[in-house]
């Protein structure tokens, strides 16, 4: 059973939902960190997080959060971790484009 760890940086261009991850073919993820940085020096944005779950034909939001100007948010916190399956998808939406630098650090497992 291999063990790998990725890190995904990414900046969300857009207003639209966004897919940040997708787990890979005969992979597990355990999504251990997932931050967001508001990057506007003077507005709070909102950023919206989805969890698509493709076995079940299934989105469903987890988090909508207004993140203060020049501020991180940590949306995996006190130990929690998110679990997905082979070809699950985290979704992230911003209320404004370029405004959001997002790390996610994720273990894959076969």
């Amino acid at each position: 059973m291999a063990n790998n760890y990725k890190q995904v940086f990414t900046t969300l261009s857009t207003t639209d939902a966004t897919s940040v991850y997708t787990v890979p073919d005969d992979k597990i993820a355990i999504v251990k960190t997932l931050s967001a940085y508001n990057v506007d020096g003077s507005s709070a944005m909102t950023l919206t997080v989805q969890v698509t779950d493709t076995s079940a034909s299934a989105t469903v939001t987890w988090d909508i959060e207004s993140i203060a100007a020049t501020t991180r948010k940590g949306f995996l916190t006190n130990g929690e971790v998110l679990v997905l399956d082979e070809s699950d998808i985290i979704k992230l939406t911003a209320s404004t484009a370029n405004k959001f630098h997002i790390v996610i650090g994720v273990l894959e497992t076969d």
